[in-house]
This record gives C-alpha cells, sequence and structure tokens, in this order.
C-alpha cells in the first residue's frame, strides 16, 4: 500500500497542462481551475485494472500454492524429527537438525523473495496503469480549461465533488482501451 501511494504522489500533479502566464500578467490576471482525479478508485474501476489485477491474483495463488507445500514439507519434517529424536544418536540428531534449519530458511527466503517478487510487479502494474491515464487526464483537463489536477488521497484534504474528474477518466480510459 506504501508503493502506491508513493507512485500517487509522484503523479499528484501528472496531468495537469503547464501552468504558463502571458508575460507581464499578474497572478491575479490569472484564473487557476483546479480539478481532483482518484486514482487508486479509477486504477481498481476501470476494465484494464480489473485484469491486471486478476492477473496479478493467479501469480499470486500460485506462489501462494508453492509456499503452503513447502510449509507442509516442512512441518512433516518437525515432526518426523520429534518422532525420532529420542533415539537418534547425538550425531544423527544434529545432522537432522540442521537440516531442519537449513529447510526453514530456505522456506523465509523462499517467502520474502515471494513477497518482494509481488510488489514489484504490484508496482509495475500500476505505475503502467497511471502511465496510460496521464494522457485521458490531460486531454479532459485541457478540454474543461482546468489548470491543476491534483491526486485527491495525496494530501487533498477537502474537495467539493464537481471538481473530481474520476468517472470521467474512467469512462474515457475504458473507452480507449478496450473497456
Amino acid at each position: 500500500m506504501r508503493l502506491l501511494r508513493a507512485l500517487l504522489a509522484s503523479a499528484a500533479l501528472f496531468c495537469a497542462p503547464a501552468l504558463v502566464a502571458a508575460p507581464g500578467a499578474t497572478a491575479e490576471a490569472a484564473e487557476v481551475k483546479v480539478a481532483t482525479v482518484d486514482l487508486q478508485r479509477a486504477i481498481n474501476e476501470v476494465k484494464a485494472g480489473e485484469k491486471e489485477k486478476a492477473r496479478l491474483e493467479t501469480i499470486m495463488s500460485q506462489k501462494r500454492a508453492n509456499l503452503e507445500k513447502m510449509e507442509a514439507q516442512l512441518v512433516k519434517m518437525q515432526e518426523d524429527y520429534q518422532k525420532q529424536a529420542m533415539v537418534l544418536s547425538e550425531s544423527a540428531r544434529a545432522a537432522k537438525e540442521q537440516e531442519l534449519g537449513q529447510a526453514q530458511m530456505n522456506f523465509q527466503q523462499t517467502y520474502m523473495m515471494a513477497e518482494q517478487e509481488m510488489q514489484a510487479a504490484y508496482g509495475q502494474s500500476m505505475e503502467g496503469l497511471i502511465e496510460k491515464m496521464r494522457p485521458v487526464c490531460s486531454q479532459i483537463a485541457a478540454e474543461r480549461g482546468i489548470s491543476l489536477v491534483l491526486e485527491k488521497n495525496t494530501g487533498v484534504v477537502w474537495a467539493a465533488d464537481a471538481l473530481d474528474i474520476t468517472n470521467e477518466l474512467i469512462k474515457r480510459f475504458n473507452a480507449m482501451h478496450g473497456g
């Protein structure tokens, strides 16, 4: 979730046309129209976002299944060791403990790697969707004469609902990207 917030924060001003005033114009003369967009909601509601979420969920399910198999093997190894511990020689017991410790370490490493891979895949996926949304958002802003578009979830304390262009972004994005 922190990764998505960071992506959203970096994209907070992403689709606003540049604020350029004519030479000699005062700040009072330049009218600034502001809008907000909820990129998290847009990502969740566009068809491409739903497809990406399903793709990531499939990958995650596969990784989860592999981890569950590893965990079951680890539990079986622990149970076997506990059953045999009393009858094993000291050297055999030490070897089994070392084998069990190695298996636990392998499981933990595999778990951490899977988690990191999923976070990276999620981040890339969301970044890709945001990149595709930028031109759509810019187009909406240009058509409506909006000077600045702020991401609703990264620092906007309050904004009138009339300023929110998320619904329009979702509608146009789906139309442009097969939704």
